[in-house]
């Protein structure tokens, strides 16, 4: 068995694969050594990949490194099984390559553009090919709404409505429609384009905030809540042919 982590700004996920299936996934609001002794015990993975925003906890793995049978951390220098056409490499951040990975993975051979919604959200597009072409990264649905409370004087802070109407009537509601009808349209906008750029594109949704703007959307879209988890299966599986099944 194969377990990835995921470690993010605010929380750590991981994610325990057998045969290339996600049989159990884990959220945990901070990443220790006990949790991951416990973590590592319970499961014996074969092979273990680490992707991580920062590198605080890295010397949490390394010390078990003697412990695990195969240890790989994500960085760019990394081999991948997308080609990244990026100017900067170093800098592309590894949910963004592990969601492209997953996608390829899900999606393969066809031209994809994926959407993550989380705090940022990021739209990456990839090639039929599977050259990682590069995106745009924009606020997500919350840090919008913090924005406009932090930077004001007087707006309040809303919070994500799904009742919110085209127009708002009022300081709450306009707040709320501006925000997330804004969204929509950016993410209408994007798929518009690469519908007509590259026929037969496939538009692909993930992150926190995937499950409120999916049915919002005017074209057919593929929700995949675990796709980060998967594409860092994938890059290690694309790692460890030994291992590979």
């Amino acid at each position: 068995m194969n377990l990835v982590f995921d470690i993010g700004n605010t929380h750590t996920k991981t994610g325990l694969f057998d045969k290339g299936k996600l049989i159990e996934s884990q959220r945990l609001e901070t990443i220790t050594r006990e949790a991951l002794h416990v973590i590592l015990e319970k499961n014996l993975p074969e092979a273990v990949l680490v992707s991580s925003v920062g590198k605080t906890e890295r010397p949490l793995f390394d010390s078990l490194e003697h412990s695990l049978k195969k240890l790989i951390f994500l960085d760019h220098t990394l081999p991948l099984p997308l080609k990244i056409s990026y100017a900067t490499p170093d800098t592309l951040g590894h949910d963004r390559i592990a969601a492209a990975a997953g996608a390829r993975k899900l999606l393969p051979d066809m031209p994809l553009l994926i959407m993550d919604m989380g705090t940022a959200i990021t739209i990456d597009f990839v090639t039929a090919q599977g050259e990682f072409r590069g995106g745009n990264i924009s606020p997500g649905l919350i840090t919008r709404f913090k924005s406009l409370h932090d930077h004001t004087a007087r707006l309040p802070l809303v919070r994500k409505n799904t009742n919110f109407p085209e127009f708002g009537m009022d300081t709450q509601t306009a707040i709320a429609a501006g925000v997330q009808q804004g969204i929509i349209f950016e993410l209408n906008g994007y798929m518009q384009l690469f519908e007509g750029r590259y026929p037969g594109c496939r538009f692909v949704i993930t992150g926190g905030d995937a499950d409120f703007f999916v049915h919002k959307l005017k074209k057919p879209i593929f929700a995949f809540p675990d796709l980060v988890l998967t594409g860092l299966n994938y890059i290690l599986e694309f790692n460890s042919p030994e291992i590979r099944q």
